[in-house]
């Protein structure tokens, strides 16, 4: 291969990415002609995309390790890069910059990692190259990220590759604020060490952490630690221990009679699918949704029930060679479960159900494969009788069924938001968050394209009270409702509209556009709280402002049903806040709140 030739050639290709790709292709070379070339390269070409290009390709080519040769001519690439005005280009640059032993790339990677008005995706990149290159003093700065909600889930599933003493006691203070995703995180970290481990499971004893968050896979997990304590104290803690096979075969007829109670209608699949998509859709894949972790169920022998429940209980009885775990320990005490999916001299890529990890080999102190498989005992645990029933019966469908409704859930407890995290919610987790009992969604440098947080509950006929605060006034929300997602972060209906020149009025997002334009901004108060109220019945749809009327739609076209979402905008900064969820089904066609 002729390395500059072939660069040259990509250079002027008019085939996207051609440059990219070829510069992967010379780094796989790995000799420092080929690492002079590429630099050469990136002092040749004169635009910010085709720079771009060799970057993204270097990035990929070095990823897993954590130091390189320098290359010949890199510090011109420095010099001449290093104060671009492309913030994605300087990060990048500075990123390589520090894994080939710049002594000044780490300090302003720190800077701007820590910089909450530089640009997201800059910070984004120097905190991935400061993980990448396992920076020691890296778990300071990790832990004060524990209030950046923007990074608050990569800080912390980026402690676990840390023993700093002060880590448990960081999250574990932090903890009561996370949402579920960010707990889940907290979780996977604490039990990774034993050091980390104990206060955990203190924590647990005080009540400090709720028991039930202590899911069967993570007690595995502190199994796998081999520490006798800890062990004692999961079972104190815990208060289960299923290792004998009389006990699986108890197990198996016990669930196998919960679900017979439930006769000829034992479950609703709505209700399972929720339970699901809480539960198993993190490494399982059924109906073309989910993880990779575990075997896709869609295919396997769920109409029987003996298979599913044996399957659930003794999920070890028949292990495929690829979802067996491994389970590794680095060098500095970390432990780790997953499914090894590569693994070279130089690095090893290990799937968790929470990430991907890539491992430098020279950091793993042993690789064992076990006898278990990925999948952990006493799933059910947890579980209430109907919801056994709801999660069996919903793995047995032939087909995907839909979302819970309101109906579905009622006295399952709060129906649309509970007032303390994102729990049946679904959206970006760096714009949103949940503080005092508020839905918050925030951006410091503005979006792209618009960005939904997605309720998972089906509603039909309905009335939505809710307040709303938007700052500035300038930029733009909404309330959708009725709606489906449509193509990958946006959603598809009528939404309820919100921010200056646009509150009141009924736009159909990715549909008809406008179907009701009477203005209601003469009824807002500006940067406070205003009370919203939506009401849909059949085709007829109106709204209130802090009780004046402001649409009185009766459309024929209308969706009439749909899942609810809350809408940032494309545009500038914004912080936009929604609190006192108020949630009546089939209601009178009547507003409440008019004056």
């Amino acid at each position: 291969m002729n390395i500059e030739r072939a660069l040259k050639t990509a250079e002027s290709s008019k085939i996207p990415r051609m440059l990219h790709f070829t510069v992967r292709r010379v780094a796989a070379i790995g000799t420092p002609e080929a690492f002079a070339a590429i630099a050469e390269s990136l002092n040749r070409v004169d635009t910010d995309p085709l720079r771009l290009d060799i970057l993204n390709g270097l990035t990929l080519a070095l990823k897993g390790r954590r130091s390189a040769p320098m290359p010949k001519g890199w510090d011109a690439v420095e010099t001449k890069l290093g104060g671009s005005a492309n913030p994605e280009i300087f990060a990048k640059v500075q990123a390589l910059s520090l894994a080939f032993g710049s002594t000044t790339a780490a300090t302003s990677l720190r800077n701007t990692l820590l910089d909450k008005n530089a640009d997201a995706n800059a910070r984004r990149i120097a905190l991935e190259a400061l993980l990448d290159s396992h920076e020691p003093a890296l778990a300071a700065l990790l832990q004060q990220l524990l209030t950046d909600t923007q990074f608050q889930g990569d800080a912390i599933r980026g402690l676990a590759a840390y023993d700093d003493a002060n880590t448990p006691g960081a999250i574990l203070a932090a903890y009561s604020s996370l949402d579920p995703a960010r707990r889940r995180d907290a979780l996977n970290t604490l039990v990774s060490r034993v050091s980390f481990a104990k206060p955990l499971l203190d924590a647990m004893g005080r009540g400090d952490v709720p028991v039930k968050d202590l899911t069967a896979d993570l007690v595995r997990q502190l199994r796998s630690l081999k520490n006798a304590e800890l062990e004692q104290t999961v079972l104190n803690v815990w208060g289960v221990s299923r290792d004998s096979t009389a006990d699986k075969k108890a197990e198996i007829a016990k669930y196998k009679a919960i679900y017979a109670a439930g006769y000829s209608m034992p479950g609703n699949a709505s209700r399972g699918r929720a339970i699901f998509t809480r539960t198993c859709a993190q490494c399982h894949t059924l109906f073309g949704t989910g993880g990779k972790v575990g075997p896709d169920l869609t295919g396997s022998n769920r109409g029987d029930l003996e298979y599913i429940v044996e399957n659930i209980v003794d999920p070890n009885a028949v292990i495929p060679n690829d979802y067996r775990a491994s389970n590794l320990e680095t060098k500095d005490g970390r432990s780790i479960t997953g499914i090894v999916t590569k693994q070279d001299d130089k690095v090893v890529t290990v799937v968790t159900p929470n990430e991907v990890l890539t491992i430098p080999r020279a950091e793993i102190q042993s690789i064992q494969l076990s006898k278990l498989s990925m999948m952990p005992e006493g799933l059910l645990q947890s579980f209430n009788d109907q919801e056994v029933r709801d999660l069996i019966y919903y793995l047995g469908r032939p087909a995907q069924v839909p979302l819970p409704t309101a109906a579905d859930l009622a006295g399952t407890g709060p129906v649309i938001f509970n007032g303390k995290d994102l729990t049946g919610w679904d959206g970006d987790l760096s714009l949103w968050h949940v503080e005092n009992g508020e839905i918050i969604g925030h951006t410091d440098t503005g979006l792209k394209h618009n960005e939904f947080l997605k309720s998972t509950l089906t509603l039909e006929n309905f009335r939505l009270t809710l307040k709303i605060k938007l700052s500035p006034n300038k930029e733009n929300s909404g309330i959708q409702f009725r709606s489906e997602r449509f193509q990958g972060f946006e959603m598809k209906g009528p939404q309820a509209d919100v921010g200056l020149g646009w509150w009141g009025k009924l736009y159909e997002e990715n549909g008809r556009a406008i179907l009701s334009d009477k203005s209601g901004d003469s009824f807002v108060k500006e940067d406070e709280w205003n009370t919203y109220e939506v009401l849909a019945v059949d085709g007829k749809i109106r709204t209130a402002i802090n009780g004046n009327l402001c649409v009185d739609l009766d459309d024929p076209k209308i969706a009439r049903s749909g899942i609810t979402g809350l809408q940032m905008h494309a545009g500038g900064p914004m912080d936009v806040r929604f609190k006192d969820f108020e949630l009546e089904i089939n209601p009178k066609p009547e507003l409440k709140t008019l004056k």
